[in-house]
C-alpha cells in the first residue's frame, strides 16, 4: 500500500528532488546486444557510443550463450570487463517458444547448469525464462508441466545462486497475470521472479499495463519495446519507444512509483526479431536510434511515493552466487588458479543497482599508487612479475545518494577477495557453508539487506544521507588492503562514519592492530646425508631460532609497547637423506600502535642476533654442525615482507555515544583487537572509524575448513546495519538544527489580539 499524502514522511519524502522533476533514467538503460550487432566487437562498440555501463546477452555471432564454448566465453567476459561494461542478464531459450511442455526437460536443466557457470564468468546471476508452450496439452495438463518444470528448476536454480526471471512472453504463464501469480506461488521460491517487456502485450494482444500493476512486487528486470497492431491477430508492427500503443511511459512511470530501480533494457525488435527469423542489414542504426528516444523519452514525475514493500530480505541467492565465484587473489592461491574478482563485483553491483545504489567506481589503481616502501613485499614483487596482477583484481565504489559532504557520508568496507581452499559452497535454508561465507561475502550481501531497509524506512538516507560502499579486493593474501582499501581511502571515498565489515560478532571495536611480518633466511650449503658435517644445517639453525624467538618475543618486555608475535611456516625441505642447507622462517608481528610497531621490530632484531649468537656457542663443539655454528651469522639473513603499516587508534568519543544510541555493544578494551583494512582510515578528521560484523574469525572458522554462518546472523547484522544508519541521519539532523536553529513563534499580547478582534 502507499504511504498516505497526509503523513509527515510523505510531506519530507516529496519534497525531495527525485519527486518534484522528471525521471532521468541515466545509467539504467541498456539493452540487448544482439539486436544492435551479431558480434560482441559491435555490440561493444554500440554501448560505449550509447555510453551505457551493461549489456544484456543472448547471442554472439548467432550462437546461443549456453552452446559458445568456456573458452568463448571467458573472451567475451574480457572483452566487456575492459570496456566497463556488466551484463544485467542472460537470455536463455528455457521454456521459450521452440520449447513445448511436452519436450525434453533434460535441455533446459543443461542450460540451466551451463549459464549458471557462465554467469560467473561474466558477473551475471540472472537468467530470463519462459514458461513453454502448450505441446498440444488441453490448458491444466499444460499448467501442470509448466509448475512442474519451473519448480524444479527454481530448486536447483536456488543451490546455484541463480535468480530465474520469467517474461511476460511465450508459454502458459506469459499473458494472464494470474497464471503468473499462480506460478509464483506453487513454485514459491526465491530464485523465481518476473522479467516485464513493456511491448509484448501488443503482439499477444493483452493489456501489458495492466498486468504490470498485479505483478509489480515481484520484478526484478525490464525489457522495452514498443508497438503497433499488425493487420492480423498476433502481429505487430515495432516502433521507437513511445511511438506505439505499449504505453512504455505510463510503464515505467509505475514501475519507479513503486519502487523499481533496476535496469531498463532495450528490445526494440526493428531490425532483428529472433523469434520470426528477422534480421536487417543495419541493425545499429535503428538500435541506436530507439536507445536514444528511450533516453529522451519525455517521462513525468511520480505522483505518489514508492510502495515499501516488505523488510528487503537478505538475498541468499546472490550470496550463494558470489560462494561459487572463486575470488581468492594470486597471492593465495599462486599463479593459474582461476580468478574472478571482476565479475563478482559486478554481480554485486547489479544487485546493489537495484536498491538504489550507483556505480561510482570500478576499477583498479596504477600501479604508481600501489609501489611504495610500505607495500608488503609480496605485493611488490607480484606487480613486477604480472602486469595483470592488479587489473584482474578491481575494487567498486558504490553510492547511494548524491555525493555529499563526509560529514553526511557513512562509508562500509567489505572484501570480496577470500582466502584460498574450502569445501563448496551450500545452504541448508539456516546456514551457508563455503568460502566467504563469514569473512566477507556474507557480510557484504547482508549489508545491502540493512541499507535498503533504513533508506526505505527513512527518506532522508539517500537524500541527507550518503551511504558508500567499498567492494574492494587485496584484503587477504598478505595484501592488507594496500592496492585495494588503501588507495579508496587515500582517494577521498569515506566519511564521518566507516565502518569496516567484518566478523566481530555484532559487537562495534573502534580500533585495528597492524602487522610486520618478517623473513628469516639461512642461505647455505647442502650435504649428503653420509657427511652431514659438509653442509649448513638450515633446519637445526632455523628450528633453534624459531624456539628462541618465540620464547624471547613472547615475553612481556618492561616498558616497551605490548606486540604479539606468531611464528609461523618454517620451510627447508622434504627429503629425508639430505642436509638442507637453505630455507626460511616467517614471523608475524602484531602491534596496535605505530610505536609499538616499532618497538616490535627492534626487539625482533636484538633478539636474532642473540639467538644467532646462542646457537653458535651451543653447536661449535658438535660435529655435525659444527660448520653452521661457525658460518650462523654470515648465511642467516633478516627481511621484512611488510614494515611501517599504521594501526587504527583510539576513536572520538561521540562515536561511541552514536553507537550506544544505536543499541550497540562495544568490544570489550581488555579483549585484543585484529588486524584489518580498518589501519588506512587511521587518522582521518573528523571521522570516527570501527570495525563490526557478524559471526566470529574462529568460531566461524574463517580461515579453516569448514567456513560458514548463520542466516540469522547475517538478518542481525542488516538489522544492526539499518538502525545504525537511522542513528546517523538523527545525528545529521540535530546538527543541522544546531547550526540553524528555528525561530520560536512571537507571541502576540492577548489585549492586541481582542482590540484586532473588535475593530
Amino acid at each position: 500500500m502507499s504511504r498516505s499524502t497526509e503523513s509527515p514522511a510523505y510531506a519530507e519524502h516529496a519534497a525531495s528532488p527525485a519527486y518534484t522533476r522528471p525521471l532521468d533514467l541515466t545509467g539504467r538503460i541498456t539493452g540487448i546486444g544482439d539486436e544492435a550487432a551479431p558480434g560482441l566487437v559491435g555490440q561493444i562498440a554500440v554501448a560505449r557510443a550509447l555510453g551505457w555501463n551493461s549489456l544484456e546477452l543472448r547471442s554472439l555471432d548467432g550462437t546461443a550463450l549456453a552452446d559458445l564454448p568456456e573458452p568463448a566465453v571467458r573472451e567475451a567476459a574480457g572483452r566487456l570487463h575492459a570496456a566497463g561494461l556488466g551484463v544485467v542478464c542472460l537470455d536463455s531459450r528455457i521454456g521459450n517458444w521452440a520449447r513445448p511442455v511436452t519436450g525434453p526437460f533434460s535441455a533446459d536443466l543443461e542450460e540451466l547448469e551451463r549459464l549458471a557457470a557462465y554467469g560467473r564468468i561474466l558477473g551475471c546471476r540472472s537468467l530470463r525464462v519462459m514458461s513453454w508452450t502448450d505441446g498440444g496439452l488441453p490448458e491444466e495438463e499444460w499448467a501442470a508441466g509448466a509448475i512442474d518444470r519451473m519448480r524444479r528448476l527454481a530448486r536447483r536454480a536456488e543451490s546455484l545462486g541463480v535468480e530465474l526471471l520469467h517474461e511476460n512472453c511465450a508459454g502458459w504463464a506469459g499473458s494472464d497475470a494470474a497464471r503468473t501469480l499462480r506460478l509464483l506461488a506453487e513454485v514459491d521460491s526465491p530464485a523465481l521472479r518476473v522479467l516485464f517487456d513493456t511491448g509484448n502485450g501488443v503482439p499477444y494482444g493483452y493489456d501489458a499495463h495492466a498486468l504490470l500493476a498485479e505483478l509489480l512486487p515481484y520484478v526484478a528486470h525490464v525489457h522495452v519495446k514498443d508497438a503497433l497492431p499488425g493487420d492480423r491477430p498476433g502481429e505487430a508492427v515495432y516502433t521507437l519507444p513511445g511511438e506505439g500503443t505499449a504505453r512504455v511511459a505510463d510503464c515505467v512511470r509505475l514501475l519507479e512509483e513503486y519502487g523499481y530501480r533496476g535496469a531498463y533494457s532495450l528490445e526494440p525488435h526493428l531490425a532483428v526479431v529472433p523469434h520470426e527469423g528477422v534480421r536487417g542489414e543495419d541493425a545499429a542504426g535503428p538500435f541506436v536510434r530507439a536507445a536514444r528516444r528511450l533516453a529522451a523519452l519525455p517521462l513525468p514525475a511520480p505522483t505518489a511515493v514508492p510502495e515499501t514493500p516488505a523488510r528487503p530480505a537478505v538475498d541468499t541467492g546472490l550470496l550463494l552466487h558470489l560462494l561459487h565465484t572463486p575470488t581468492a587473489g594470486p597471492l593465495e592461491t599462486g599463479p593459474g588458479a582461476p580468478r574472478l574478482t571482476a565479475a563478482a563485483l559486478r554481480s554485486y553491483a547489479t544487485a546493489a543497482q537495484r536498491l538504489g545504489f550507483g556505480a561510482v567506481r570500478l576499477g583498479a589503481p596504477d600501479p604508481s599508487v600501489v609501489l611504495r616502501e610500505d607495500t608488503p613485499a609480496p605485493v611488490r614483487r607480484a606487480v613486477a612479475a604480472d602486469p595483470a596482477f592488479l587489473a584482474d583484481q578491481p575494487s567498486l565504489v558504490l553510492r547511494l545518494g548524491p555525493e555529499l559532504p563526509r560529514e553526511r557520508t557513512v562509508m562500509f568496507n567489505v572484501h570480496l577477495d577470500t582466502v584460498a581452499g574450502g569445501e563448496p559452497p551450500a545452504f541448508d535454508g539456516t546456514r551457508f557453508t563455503g568460502r566467504g561465507a563469514v569473512d566477507a561475502k556474507g557480510p557484504a550481501v547482508a549489508l545491502l539487506a540493512g541499507v535498503a531497509a533504513a533508506a526505505r524506512a527513512r527518506p532522508d538516507i539517500g537524500r541527507d544521507v550518503a551511504v558508500l560502499v567499498q567492494a574492494v579486493a587485496g584484503e587477504e593474501g598478505g595484501a592488507l588492503g594496500t592496492f585495494g582499501t588503501r588507495p579508496l581511502v587515500e582517494a577521498g571515498w569515506t566519511g564521518r562514519l566507516n565502518v569496516f565489515c567484518e566478523p566481530t560478532g555484532l559487537r562495534h571495536l573502534p580500533r585495528a592492530t597492524a602487522a610486520a611480518t618478517a623473513r628469516i633466511t639461512v642461505a647455505g650449503e647442502d650435504a649428503v646425508d653420509d657427511r652431514p658435517e659438509a653442509g649448513h644445517n638450515a633446519t637445526v639453525l632455523l628450528g633453534f631460532l624459531a624456539q628462541h624467538l618465540a620464547a624471547a618475543l613472547g615475553r612481556d618486555a618492561s616498558g616497551a609497547p605490548p606486540f604479539t608475535v606468531c611464528v609461523a611456516g618454517l620451510h627447508t625441505g622434504t627429503l629425508h637423506n639430505k642436509v638442507h642447507g637453505t630455507g626460511s622462517l616467517l614471523l608475524n608481528l602484531a602491534y596496535a600502535t605505530a610505536e609499538a610497531g616499532a618497538a616490535a621490530e627492534r626487539a625482533l632484531v636484538r633478539a636474532l642476533d642473540a639467538g644467532l649468537r646462542e646457537f653458535t656457542a651451543r653447536f661449535s663443539g658438535t660435529p655435525p654442525f659444527a660448520r653452521t655454528a661457525e658460518d650462523a651469522a654470515r648465511i642467516t639473513r633478516l627481511e621484512w615482507e611488510k614494515r611501517g603499516l599504521p594501526a587504527l587508534g583510539p576513536q572520538p568519543e561521540w562515536g561511541d555515544k552514536l553507537f550506544a544510541e544505536a543499541g550497540f555493544d562495544r568490544w570489550p578494551d581488555d579483549e585484543p583487537a585484529f588486524t584489518c583494512d580498518a589501519i588506512w582510515a587511521e587518522g582521518l578528521p573528523d571521522s570516527f572509524t570501527t570495525v563490526f560484523g557478524p559471526g566470529s574469525l574462529d568460531a566461524n572458522r574463517a580461515h579453516a575448513a569448514g567456513e560458514f554462518v548463520d542466516l540469522a546472523d547475517l538478518e542481525a547484522f542488516a538489522d544492526r546495519t539499518a538502525a545504525l544508519l537511522t542513528a546517523f541521519a538523527d545525528d545529521v539532523r540535530r546538527r543541522d538544527e544546531a547550526r540553524h536553529p528555528v525561530p520560536a513563534p512571537t507571541s502576540v499580547p492577548t489585549d492586541l489580539t481582542e482590540k484586532a478582534g473588535t475593530a
